[in-house]
C-alpha cells in the first residue's frame, strides 16, 4: 500500500487539506493594517469595517475540504479496486476546483461588500495566505495520483495477459 507513489500523494492531499482546513486562508488590509480576514468557515472584519461581522461565514468551503479529506482517506484504503480509487480521486479532484471556484466567488462577494462600508479613500485589498493555494496544490497530487493509479492498472492488466 505505502510502497505506491500515488498513496503518498494522497496522503498529501489529506495533510495539505487539513492544514488549510484550520488556517486563514486570505486576508483583506488596507494601509498595512488588517481589517478583515478570511477561513473555510468564518469572515471576521475590525476596526471600521465591524458592521460586516455578521455577515454569514463560508461554512461550505470548510465543508468541501472536510468531504475531500474523507474521499482521499477511503481511496488510500482501496488500494486493490484501483478501479474505484481512481473514480473517487477524480471525485476528489472536482470538488478540489469546485472549492477553488467558490473560494473565488466568496473573494468577490466579500471585497464588494467592504468596498461598499469603506470610509473614503480607504479601499481594503485582498491578499490570499500561501496556504490558501494548498487546494490547488492538491488538484495537482491528484493528477499525479491518478496517473499511478492509472499506470498500475495498465501493469496488472498486462499481467493477466501473460498468463
Amino acid at each position: 500500500m505505502i510502497q505506491r507513489i500515488q498513496t503518498v500523494y494522497l496522503a498529501l492531499v489529506v495533510i495539505l487539506s487539513f492544514v488549510c482546513l484550520i488556517s486563514n486562508i486570505g486576508e483583506w488590509t488596507v494601509a498595512e493594517a488588517t481589517v478583515a480576514h478570511f477561513s473555510n468557515f468564518t469572515f471576521g472584519a475590525e476596526g471600521a469595517f465591524k458592521s460586516l461581522d455578521s455577515i454569514s461565514g463560508p461554512w461550505c468551503l470548510g465543508v468541501l475540504l472536510i468531504m475531500v479529506e474523507f474521499l482521499s482517506v477511503v481511496t488510500i484504503m482501496l488500494f486493490r479496486k484501483r478501479m474505484r480509487q481512481l473514480r473517487l480521486t477524480i471525485l476528489s479532484t472536482i470538488l478540489l476546483a469546485g472549492y477553488a471556484i467558490t473560494y473565488a466567488v466568496f473573494t468577490y462577494y466579500y471585497q464588494l461588500n467592504l468596498e461598499q462600508v469603506a470610509p473614503a479613500g480607504l479601499v481594503p485589498t485582498f491578499h490570499v495566505k500561501f496556504i490558501g493555494l494548498f487546494p490547488v496544490l492538491s488538484i495537482i497530487l491528484n493528477c499525479l495520483a491518478i496517473h499511478g493509479i492509472r499506470k498500475d492498472e495498465a501493469l496488472v492488466r498486462s499481467l493477466d495477459r501473460i498468463r
